[in-house]
């Protein structure tokens, strides 16, 4: 066993020098497989946190989310009349508040929520509690929930930071809570919640009543299926359309379908991550052949070598033996780097990703102006 080691130990030494003395064939080879084993490598990464992983929620299979815009008056007679689920919930989307105070003002990501959205999502806040129904109603006390990355940052993880204020939008609000670190509900990078999303500042009373702004989530109760809430829903839209003839929402052009949250956010990024892979994994195998073909043209241009290390006893289990350990140090070097590309590149596909979900979720045309509307951007605790 001592002599084996010896001679890997040895080959390995070897296969390092001949590496020192082609340096041009060694980058080659080493940057050919570090580009090919770094993008598949991010890619797989990508596809493992928006594909594989299950949503970091309690039971994810039962959130859902209903397509299509709604008005306030909508959303709230598909949560009085809907059985086929525990809650409903709605939120129009981000918006840009100002935060000011003792320190410099600064702008936040904030969005409106409905008062039930974290037993919804099944999750607990880090302090404090959640919103009531009684602060979710018109006139309700103006309290929010701040995110812990600013709870930290702003108020310096003040552990009494429950009950205090804070200036929002030139209002003061009581902050009530502390949210998880990385809760990205309904998008990424949000600072501050705040309830009464019907009560969306970007839009005036009149359009809030007219345009479809709101996004529906919700959970199914045990044992109900999509099916099942999709055909009760039908059956509200009808009632619904019978009701507000002239509500843009109730037009025939505008269906509600029930989705699972997961299948909403990922839409038709899926199919194109899916490709993408797909051509990485032919890029990584053209770069195989590539650096295999490099390898058996240094094989062949280096025989008068072997031949002389034959005549002087070489075994040929030596001979192979060195062949491989340049083969290995040459794919370690190209896996190493290529794990290193692959972290500096993930910062990029989640860019692309977050700009393609957005193009997916699109913008809503309301009553002459534009709004993103408030579905899941991207799945919490992404990679």
């Amino acid at each position: 066993m001592q002599r084996v080691l010896e001679n890997i130990w040895q080959d390995a030494l070897y296969a390092l020098r001949i590496m020192r003395r082609k340096p041009a064939f060694t980058a080659t080879a080493v940057l050919t497989l570090a580009l090919a084993i770094g993008g598949n490598t991010a890619m797989f990464t990508v596809i493992r946190a928006v594909l594989l992983k299950p949503l970091q929620y309690s039971e994810p299979n039962r959130l859902v989310s209903l397509s299509g815009g709604a008005t306030a008056p909508r959303f709230a007679e598909v949560k009085a009349d809907a059985r086929s689920f525990t809650e409903l919930g709605a939120t129009p989307g981000e918006e840009n508040i100002t935060l000011s105070g003792a320190a410099e003002p600064e702008v936040l990501k904030g969005a409106r929520v409905s008062a039930g959205f974290l037993r919804i999502l099944g999750v607990e806040p880090l302090r404090g509690r959640g919103f009531r129904a009684d602060e979710d109603s018109p006139g309700g006390a103006p309290v929010a929930m701040i995110s812990s990355e600013l709870w930290r940052r702003r108020f310096s993880g003040d552990p009494q930071i429950v009950g205090k204020t804070a200036t929002l939008a030139s209002t003061t609000y009581t902050i009530i809570g502390v949210l998880p670190p990385r809760f990205q509900f309904p998008s990424p990078g949000l600072d501050v919640w705040m309830t009464a999303p019907s009560e969306w500042p970007l839009l005036n009373p009149k359009s809030r009543l007219d345009s479809p702004f709101l996004s529906i989530f919700g959970r199914l109760k045990p044992g109900v299926t999509l099916q099942q809430a999709n055909a009760e829903l039908q059956v509200i839209r009808r009632q619904y359309a019978r009701s507000h003839p002239d509500m843009l929402d109730a037009k025939p052009k505008t269906p509600v379908e029930v989705t699972a949250m997961k299948d909403d956010l990922v839409g038709d990024v899926r199919s194109m991550l899916w490709m993408l892979f797909g051509a990485l994994g032919f890029v990584l195998l053209i770069a195989c052949a590539n650096v295999a073909s490099l390898l058996l043209a240094r094989a062949a241009a280096r025989s008068r070598e072997f031949a002389v290390r034959s005549a002087l006893g070489a075994a040929r289990t030596r001979l192979i033996g060195q062949l491989l350990a340049e083969s290995i140090l040459l794919s370690l070097s190209g896996g190493i780097l290529g794990v290193l590309l692959a972290a500096w590149s993930l910062r990029a596909i989640s860019a692309i990703l977050r700009r393609s979900v957005s193009r997916r979720l699109g913008t809503t045309e309301v009553t002459g102006f534009s709004s993103t509307p408030a579905a899941v951007k991207r799945r919490c605790n992404a990679w």
